[in-house]
């Protein structure tokens, strides 16, 4: 099915203002990002901490396999998607911070990211497209050289404290200065603005323009902006959601644009930056609106990361967003999940 770009999404500005009311009144706390087990600790020398979450924030995208989940145990804990990749990269980093220098990126292979992100126990698993993954770092090592003599530090001061560009100076902001690296050449920008909130988080950069912040749009963002209905969709992507049909980049982009306005707008009637914000929705997402039996229908049954970490009141139980939320009455659009678009863009 083709359909066109224009008017396939629509913010929807009183449902904006409804979520963000009701997270006003939840008032979800910010990670910290100091997590030990995830995490750098801010002792270590700060150009390494920014290469750190430079080249591992340019390859967090989508970790499974092929019929298999990217989870495993290491030392009695187990981490399961991200989790697991953060966790592998700082073993990486801790045995040697150097690990992550753009010269030891632009000459990484492929067989080493594979031995890196691969897992013995309860069952053998190696992260997905693990060449993929070492093309992208290698990129980005070897841009990082060639143009900012091996240092993220460097890249961050060229952008003045700016994320994106001022009218009178084209070439300035973060994001232009991200876009050169294929990790970050994201038209809707997802690892962009997921690296600037781990800078500004562990307080290695700061800026000047937060009103031109987006936040990370993903799949678990996208699932719960089109459940929640802060943007609404033409009937025929609807379909094409709901049947789970590939979609064009061009839909892709278009869509996750429209959902990062959608959540600009309301963490303004929340009071709150997006970037915090996105805190509790990708665990929200990752843990109870996930894909198939969200807790509006199964209720919570497990450790929940939101209530116990995110929320200064318990939910019960219950989904906190169903008061607003169209999705936990109707299965129809409950139905709307994020595109079927493969990409290493988020």
């Amino acid at each position: 099915m083709s359909i066109s770009v224009d008017n396939s999404v629509t913010i929807s500005p009183a449902q904006c203002h409804r979520l963000g009311h009701r997270l006003g009144e939840l008032q979800p706390k910010a990670e910290t990002f100091l997590e030990s087990t995830l995490f750098p600790a801010p002792t270590y020398d700060r150009e390494d901490v920014a290469h750190f979450f430079f080249f591992v924030t340019g390859i967090d995208h989508r970790t499974s396999p092929p019929n298999q989940s990217f989870e495993g145990t290491i030392e009695g804990r187990y981490f399961q998607g991200a989790d697991l990749l953060w966790h592998l990269s700082l073993q990486k980093f801790k045995e040697n911070p150097q690990s992550f220098h753009p010269k030891a990126m632009a000459h990484i292979t492929d067989e080493m990211v594979a031995d890196w992100f691969s897992v013995t126990h309860p069952v053998p698993v190696t992260i997905r497209n693990p060449e993929e993954r070492a093309a992208l770092l290698r990129n980005g090592g070897k841009l990082l050289l060639e143009r900012y003599e091996g240092s993220v530090l460097n890249l961050l001061e060229k952008a003045e404290h700016r994320v994106s560009a001022q009218p009178e100076k084209a070439n300035s902001g973060l994001l232009h200065w991200l876009s050169q690296f294929k990790a970050y050449e994201d038209p809707a920008k997802k690892k962009s603005y997921l690296l600037l909130k781990f800078l500004l988080r562990r307080n290695l950069w700061t800026i000047i323009d937060e009103n031109r912040i987006r936040i990370p749009v993903d799949n678990h963002l996208t699932r719960i902006a089109l459940r929640t209905n802060i943007v609404t969709v033409s009937s025929d992507l609807a379909a094409l959601l709901r049947e789970q049909i590939p979609i064009s980049q061009a839909i892709d982009v278009l869509l996750r644009e429209k959902i990062g306005d959608a959540y600009f707008q309301v963490g303004q009637y929340a009071k709150r930056s997006v970037l915090e914000l996105d805190d509790f929705f990708w665990h929200f997402g990752r843990q109870c609106c996930v894909v198939t039996n969200p807790i509006c229908v199964s209720g919570c049954t497990t450790n929940c990361f939101v209530v116990e970490q995110l929320l200064p009141v318990s939910c019960g139980g219950n989904c906190p967003l169903s008061t607003i939320c169209p999705a936990s009455t109707n299965d129809a659009h409950r139905a709307l999940v994020e595109p079927k678009f493969d990409t290493w863009y988020y």
